[in-house]
């Protein structure tokens, strides 16, 4: 029934999003279609590395967009010394690399490689709700094939993340339905010629199929500047479809606790 679920809201939004006619002159509204497949392996107990490819889109259609976006991982399980605390401030290091490829419609293509370094803690939870906040540098590089150079750009990115049972459990949560809901925010430090967020706000519907297979499908609305030459700014509806596949050695086998069942949920 769950995948009956997804698989129809898959197949409307995309009816959805090209049923639209095409105006090039305005997009200063418009909605857009985001899929992506996310793979995660762990290398050993405190490294993993993940990423996904993905496919967007936007109505009227203006552009599709194509990504790759590896990167890796470092568990932090332990505090410092001199912090009485058995959980650790912060929870996981990252670094990766992105690579992006816009095919516009209109205008000259666009290609964006990106660097990125972040880092991820738990802020206290309330009544079994996760926080998670994620801070990440970036630094941009755009080429757009109409003859200009490259273009150096960079930002920071704040976000705060959290799942919400849909049922109650007593002990764990191993399988069944969850609403992630997240809000992240966009700093530059020096602003890129397109492409430019400003703030994302997206809740969603997840499923948890087994340990391995999840799914979570959003509806966000996402604040942009200068996603071309004419567009100072737009309001962006996103429809969002991501699958999660991770291939992680055997361990040995112990119950987590629900709170640390819901925070494995939270990417």
């Amino acid at each position: 029934m769950i995948k009956r679920i997804f698989f129809l809201c898959f197949i409307s939004i995309g009816a959805l999003g090209f049923s639209q006619e095409t105006d090039p002159e305005d997009a200063s509204v418009n909605s857009q279609f985001w899929t992506d497949f996310n793979g995660k392996y762990l290398l050993d107990e405190q490294k993993f590395v993940s990423g996904f490819v993905g496919y967007r889109t936007i109505s009227p259609h203006l552009f599709d967009k194509f990504m790759v976006v590896p990167t890796i991982n470092f568990l932090h399980t332990k505090s410092p010394k001199f912090i009485k605390s058995e959980k650790p401030l912060i929870s996981s290091f990252q670094l990766g690399t992105g690579l992006y490829y816009t095919n516009n419609n209109y205008e000259p293509d666009n290609f964006e490689f990106r660097l990125m370094q972040g880092f991820k803690f738990f802020l206290p939870s309330i009544d079994l709700i996760p926080l998670r906040t994620y801070i990440r540098l970036e630094e941009r590089f755009q080429k757009t094939f109409d003859g200009s150079n490259w273009s150096v750009s960079g930002r920071f990115r704040f976000k705060v993340s959290t799942v919400i049972e849909w049922k109650k459990r007593l002990l764990s949560f191993n399988q069944g339905m969850y609403i992630p809901m997240s809000i992240e925010f966009f700093y530059n430090l020096k602003e890129a010629d397109r492409y430019n967020d400003v703030i994302r706000i997206s809740p969603g519907l997840g499923y948890k199929f087994s340990e391995e297979w999840k799914a979570e499908f959003y509806v966000s609305y996402h604040l942009s500047n200068n996603t071309s030459e004419d567009d100072e700014s737009t309001n962006d509806f996103v429809f969002r479809l991501r699958i999660y596949k991770s291939s992680l050695r055997k361990k040995e086998y112990k119950i987590n606790s629900k709170e640390e069942d819901l925070k494995e949920l939270i990417e």
